[in-house]
């Protein structure tokens, strides 16, 4: 920094001197203008020489055999006339280029102006505030909810739910970001996060997600269901309010992070549904409850450092067998989650078969992982858990039970013809087999007297 003030003083004094003798010069030549552009040495402060004299024939003709290189001035200014059209060519290459790393012009640097916040820019900081690949994530389970449900595919309804559960989603995140601001910046993991680096304020931050969080909840009330909508809410607050101060406080943090990930499947399921949550699904939430166990503990294993430094309360540092044994724990309950999906008919027996070998390699993982309790193992278990929960859904819907198409709408009685129904029978059955003649012409003319008005209404 002492250098770059330095170097910015050094070129002003320069600039001055030689743009004052230049300026009759540039006077005379109408039509023109003069482009400077800059350039950076690397050379260091000390050796610089600020005298702005020509250079001798020796330094024109190359330097001497034996002698020692000679420092290049900082940011001399070269003065080159051109007209406005070449003004503005080089203005359009200057933001066009893109400079790769690791290759530099001769050791100098072009300062060019390239870091100005745009409308994509700012769009790709909001997708970075509501941590894109976790929000996709959010998403695609309520998708997966949506799509398992007993009820017809509606587009509409599914990408309001979709759209909802995205913004909702991103709000938390930011909201989640505001507030571990200054711990973030203390891992290597979070430390170039937008807020960290400066990029967006924290104000602007939580402009967005309230903005963001209306729309979300609005759209999942008016468009798809009050359920929906109410699920999304408690699950919004529970990140925000709940489950991120605890991080700081208490492992627990980690059941009731799991318990948010475990609703988004709620929201797609009564989405489709129209309110109604059956046993598929508790059963699918249950499987994403107890996945995530396995999956987030085998991710904290191997950056147990950086929670300690940052201030977080994770079973790997502090409970790292009971850390371990959790995993292990879960990979079962997910085992019996789907053993017992086809006896509550929501998916046939061919769903239990085809995920017993997935879920029980997840458990020899989670085992191996409890008793090595290395990097190695829990690296192992996490890879296998970005792929076991996918394959997980996808055998989930191919082998559910209730398919529906459309909706199942009641047959409209239509009186076609007159139709004297079997009175005898019905007076039989109800009388035990008396009541005579009489009953029977009651009964006649009761049944006449209802249906000739239906008829004529009809003709």
């Amino acid at each position: 920094m002492h250098r770059i003030v330095a170097n910015s003083r050094l070129w002003c004094d320069l600039a001055a001197r030689h743009l004052s003798q230049q300026r009759s010069s540039l006077a005379a030549r109408q039509g023109q203008l003069g482009f400077v552009r800059l350039y950076v040495s690397k050379a260091p402060v000390s050796q610089i020489s600020s005298s702005g004299a020509a250079k001798s024939s020796d330094e024109r003709n190359g330097p001497a055999k034996g002698a020692a290189p000679q420092a290049i001035p900082l940011a001399v200014p070269l003065v080159v006339p051109l007209d406005t059209k070449a003004i503005v060519n080089e203005i359009t290459k200057s933001l066009e280029k893109k400079s790769k790393p690791g290759k530099q012009d001769d050791g100098q640097v072009v300062a060019s102006i390239t870091s100005l916040p745009g409308f994509s820019r700012l769009i790709y900081h909001y997708l970075m505030l509501s941590k894109i690949r976790l929000t996709s994530l959010v998403v695609m389970t309520a998708m997966a909810g949506y799509a398992m449900a007993p009820a017809p595919f509606e587009l509409s309804t599914f990408l309001l739910c979709s759209i909802g559960t995205t913004l909702v989603s991103g709000a938390a995140n930011s909201i989640n970001q505001v507030i571990e601001t200054s711990f973030d910046a203390q891992m290597a993991r979070t430390r170039n996060r937008v807020l960290v680096q400066g990029h967006l304020s924290r104000l602007h931050a939580v402009g967005f997600a309230l903005g963001a969080s209306t729309v979300g909840v609005g759209m999942l009330y008016f468009g798809v269901n009050e359920l929906t909508a109410a699920l999304g809410a408690a699950n919004l607050i529970l990140y925000t309010s709940i489950y991120t101060p605890m991080k700081r406080y208490s492992i627990l943090n980690t059941w009731v992070g799991s318990l948010v990930g475990a609703i988004p499947p709620l929201m797609g399921w009564a989405a489709c549904t129209g309110g109604d949550i059956g046993a598929g699904a508790w059963i699918l939430a249950g499987l994403l409850y107890c996945w995530q166990f396995p999956h987030f503990n085998a991710l904290s294993w191997n950056i147990r450092p950086e929670y300690l430094k940052a201030g977080y309360k994770m079973m790997a540092n502090s409970h790292p067998k009971l850390c371990t044994r959790v995993s292990l724990r879960h990979t079962g309950y997910t085992t019996a989650l789907c053993l017992l999906a086809p006896a509550l008919d929501v998916t046939n027996m061919w769903f239990a078969l085809e995920t017993l070998p997935l879920n029980a390699y997840f458990a020899y993982l989670a085992y191996e992982f409890h008793q090595k309790a290395d990097s190695k193992s829990s690296r192992k278990l996490f890879r296998f858990s970005l792929l076991h929960l996918p394959l997980l859904m996808i055998l989930f819907l191919l082998n559910k039970k209730h398919w529906v198409f459309s909706h199942d709408k009641p047959e409209e009685q239509q009186i076609d013809e007159y139709l004297v129904p079997n009175i005898v029978a019905e007076v039989g059955a109800g009388s035990g087999g008396g009541g005579g003649i009489k009953a029977i012409e009651d009964n006649l003319l009761m049944n006449v007297a209802s249906v000739l008005p239906a008829a004529a209404a009809k003709n």
